[in-house]
């Protein structure tokens, strides 16, 4: 297992196979994404993930509303897009307005075209393992899990975080009964007592929490896997901006066995599954059962014999 457990190889190889699906079952995949306003790092995201749809045979439709709109126009833009047969999936861009009902808008997603996995129909599917789409960023863990032949049957894994996007569905997801999983899974949180100890305890050790460099080499134990969910911006004293994980990197790297890094980890790996959760939506309106998991296993199969 090499140190560095790094994205950019594991979102390559899922474009290939986004295309690959595109190509075989003449698909145009057609996400509307939806955004609220204009924070400059939602934006910068959404930049992101316009820019990727030309070269994955995906078209891609911005919705921007004001900072000013209401939750009602946002619920009208999210219906309006439900309704549209051309459109197969739906992108929230988070975080929403403090004055909205995040579970209420999240319920009003058609769960056929939620390929951010935010409607209660598509998480309860994770508990259930059955087939669906996947949080993005939980999805992109389990497939660097995948990617780089880290089985954690049987082994302490230690979530640092709960929320409805990571932590909870991922915890679900490594207890599932098939390959890259089966774990016995800690989820820990601002209440949990005796942390460090539980930390210590974990053969792999997964930060989301979105606090920087919370994890110190003091919290691991020998040849731990770390897993870096985290991007922080850190202001440096010349006024650059940069984004650092929610693992001291440098200060863990020699203790670890392993280790993603920040930026270049967990992060390079979620527009790549986006548009997977995509090409899904694209074929559930096509009525055609197909698992993409098999796409994937070749595809990670040829990389590693490269």
């Amino acid at each position: 297992m090499q140190k560095e457990l790094k994205g950019k190889v594991i979102s390559l190889a899922i474009k290939k196979v986004v295309k690959a699906l595109v190509q075989e079952f003449d698909l145009t995949p057609t996400m509307r994404l939806i955004q609220v306003g204009e924070d400059p790092a939602s934006s910068f995201y959404v930049h992101s993930i316009l820019s990727a749809a030309s070269n994955l045979g995906c078209k891609d439709e911005l919705i921007s509303l004001p900072k000013t709109a209401s939750e009602q126009d946002l619920l009208s833009a999210i219906q309006a897009a439900n309704a549209d047969s051309n459109v197969h999936g739906i992108m929230l861009q988070k975080p929403l307005p403090k004055t909205m009902n995040d579970s209420l808008i999240n319920m009003s997603i058609d769960p056929d075209k939620d390929i951010d996995a935010l409607h209660p129909l598509n998480l309860g599917k994770i508990l259930m393992q059955e087939d669906g789409f996947l949080p993005n960023t939980s999805a992109a863990v389990y497939y660097t899990l995948k990617y780089y032949d880290i089985d954690p049957a049987g082994k302490n894994v230690v979530i640092l975080g709960r929320s409805n996007v990571v932590g909870k569905p991922l915890a679900n997801m490594l207890l599932w009964k098939k390959p890259y999983a089966n774990a016995t899974v800690t989820v820990c949180h601002s209440r949990t007592r005796n942390l460090k100890e539980i930390c210590q305890k974990a053969s792999i050790l997964i930060a989301a929490i979105g606090k920087p460099n919370f994890v110190t080499p003091d919290m691991i134990k020998d040849d731990a896997i770390l897993i870096d969910v985290g991007i922080n911006e850190s202001i440096q004293p010349d006024g650059r901006s940069i984004y650092i994980g929610d693992i001291d990197y440098d200060a863990c790297y020699e203790k670890a066995l392993a280790i993603t890094p920040v930026p270049g980890g967990i992060g390079r790996i979620t527009t790549s599954l986006l548009y997977l959760n995509l090409v899904k939506a694209s074929l559930i309106a096509k009525k055609i059962n197909k698992n993409v998991d098999e796409y994937i296993d070749l595809k990670f199969s040829e990389n590693h014999k490269k």
